[in-house]
C-alpha cells in the first residue's frame, strides 16, 4: 500500500472522510463519500470527535513537504470546513467555497457572458437556425429532442464508442471495467448520475423531467460515463489496488479541495474524445455531429454563467428565492424546470458549496488541456487522471507543464 504519511495518520485522514460521510447520511440521507478504497471503516460518531481526529491530523502534517503536504493540509482544511457546515455553524458562503473547495465566489461579468452568448449565436446561425437567440435556441432544442422513454436508449449508443475513445485516446482502464446498466427516474434535482459500485463497475442514471436533445445527451453521457466519472472512479480504484495511489487520497468526498478537478475532468469530457474538434480523426463520429456537440458545449457553458450566478446570489444572501428563479428563466433563458432544478441543487444544504465547482472545474480543466500541445498530453492526463490535486496544486502543475503561469478560469479564448 501506498502511503504519504505514517500509518495511523492516513488510516486517520480516511477514517475522517467516511465518517463526515456517516454524519452527512444521518443529517441529510445524502451520500457524501461516493467512493473509498481502502478497508478504512467509520468509527467517528460525532463532530467534536472528527473535530479532534482533524487537530491530531493536521497537527501532524504541519512539518510534510512538497507536493503530498500541501496535497494534505489543504484537504484537512477543507474537511473541517465541511463539518462546520454540516454542523450548522454560521460561516459565510465565500469563506465556505475559498476553503472547502480553493474557489472564488466572484460573479460572473456581463462581458464574459455576452462573448458566451455570442459563440452560442454563431453556433446556431451555422447551422441554419434563423430569428433572435431565444427563436433559434428553442428550435434548435425542438429538432434534436428526444422522447424522455427513449433517453436511455440514446445514451446506451454512446457508451461504447465513447469508451473506446477513452481507451484509445485518454486512459488505460482494467478489462473488468463496465457500466452495468443505464435508467431513467424523475423528481431530482440533477441530470445525471454516476454511481461506483465498485470492482472497477457503475451504474448511470438520467432524469428525464427535464428536456434531453442528443447533442446535450452527448454531452452528460461524456461526463457520467467516458472518460467523466466512470472513468475517473474505475482508474482511481486500479491504481490505488495496485499501489499508485496513497491510502491518503484513497476516496471522493463530495465539498473538498479535489471538486473541480472531479467535475471539470467530466464536464471536459467530450474535448478529450475529439468530439467537439473537427480537427480530430474520431470514427464513427461525423462533422455534422461535432458541429452539433460544440454547439451543445457552448450552450451548456452559458447556461452554466447563470446557474452560477444565482447560486452566488442566493447563497450571498442578496436574492430572494423568486428573484433567483426569475433571474434563471428571464435573464438566463433557462426552462422552468431545469430553473427550478438548478435552484434545489444550489440551496441544498450539502449541495451549496458543491454546485460552483461545476463552473470553474470545466473552465480549469478544459483550458488547462485546450492550452496544452499535442505532444504533451500524455503528461497532463497522468496529472488530472493519475495524480491526486487539489485547485491550487493542478493550478501549478499545469503552470509547469506549460513552463508559464496558467491563467486557470478565463473563459474569453474562444
Amino acid at each position: 500500500m501506498l502511503r504519504w504519511s505514517d500509518e495511523a495518520v492516513g488510516e486517520k485522514i480516511v477514517n475522517i472522510v467516511v465518517s463526515l460521510n456517516e454524519q452527512a447520511q444521518k443529517l441529510y440521507s445524502q451520500e457524501v463519500a461516493t467512493a473509498s478504497y481502502s478497508d478504512v471503516k467509520p468509527s467517528l460518531f460525532s463532530f467534536d470527535k472528527i473535530g479532534d481526529e482533524l487537530d491530531e491530523v493536521e497537527n501532524a502534517l504541519l512539518s510534510k513537504e512538497g507536493h503530498e503536504g500541501e496535497y494534505m493540509r489543504a484537504m484537512t482544511n477543507g474537511f473541517r470546513y465541511f463539518a462546520r457546515s454540516l454542523q450548522g455553524d454560521n460561516v459565510p458562503y465565500d469563506e465556505l467555497i475559498a476553503n472547502i473547495q480553493e474557489l472564488p465566489t466572484t460573479l460572473i461579468t456581463n462581458q464574459q457572458i455576452e462573448h458566451a452568448r455570442d459563440l452560442v449565436e454563431k453556433g446556431l446561425s451555422d447551422i441554419g437556425y434563423k430569428g433572435n437567440l431565444f427563436e433559434k435556441t428553442a428550435a434548435w432544442r425542438s429538432d434534436t429532442l428526444i422522447d424522455p422513454e427513449q433517453v436511455t436508449t440514446v445514451a446506451e449508443k454512446f457508451r461504447e464508442t465513447s469508451k473506446l475513445g477513452t481507451m484509445k485516446r485518454v486512459v488505460e482502464l482494467p478489462e473488468e471495467d463496465g457500466i452495468d446498466w443505464i435508467k431513467s427516474t424523475r423528481g431530482v434535482f440533477w441530470s445525471g448520475y454516476s454511481k461506483y459500485t465498485g470492482s472497477f463497475r457503475g451504474n448511470l442514471t438520467f432524469n428525464i423531467d427535464r428536456p434531453w436533445t442528443e447533442p446535450i445527451l452527448a454531452q452528460i453521457m461524456a461526463h457520467e460515463g467516458y472518460p467523466g466519472h466512470q472513468a475517473f472512479y474505475c482508474r482511481w480504484d486500479y491504481l490505488y489496488q495496485q499501489g499508485r495511489l496513497p491510502l491518503e487520497a484513497s476516496y471522493y468526498l463530495i465539498n473538498s479541495p479535489t471538486n473541480a478537478l472531479f467535475e471539470g475532468g467530466p464536464e471536459t469530457a467530450l474535448s478529450f474524445l475529439g468530439w467537439d474538434d473537427v480537427n480530430e480523426e474520431t470514427p464513427g463520429v461525423t462533422d455534422e455531429q461535432k458541429q452539433q456537440y460544440l454547439l451543445a458545449r457552448n450552450y451548456l457553458d452559458y447556461q452554466r454563467m447563470f446557474t452560477t450566478n444565482a447560486c452566488y446570489l442566493y447563497n450571498l444572501g442578496q436574492v430572494s428565492k423568486e428573484e433567483t428563479i426569475d433571474y434563471l428563466i428571464n435573464r438566463g433563458g433557462i426552462t422552468e424546470i431545469e430553473a427550478n432544478n438548478a435552484f434545489r441543487f444550489f440551496s441544498d444544504p450539502i449541495q451549496k458549496t458543491y454546485f460552483p465547482c461545476y463552473y470553474y472545474g470545466r473552465w480549469m480543466v478544459g483550458n488547462a488541456y485546450k492550452e496544452t500541445p499535442k505532444e504533451k498530453r500524455k503528461e497532463y492526463f497522468t496529472i488530472l487522471y493519475d495524480t491526486p490535486h487539489t485547485t491550487k496544486t493542478f493550478i501549478k502543475a499545469i503552470s509547469k507543464l506549460h513552463g508559464e503561469e496558467f491563467n486557470a478560469f478565463h473563459t474569453m479564448k474562444q
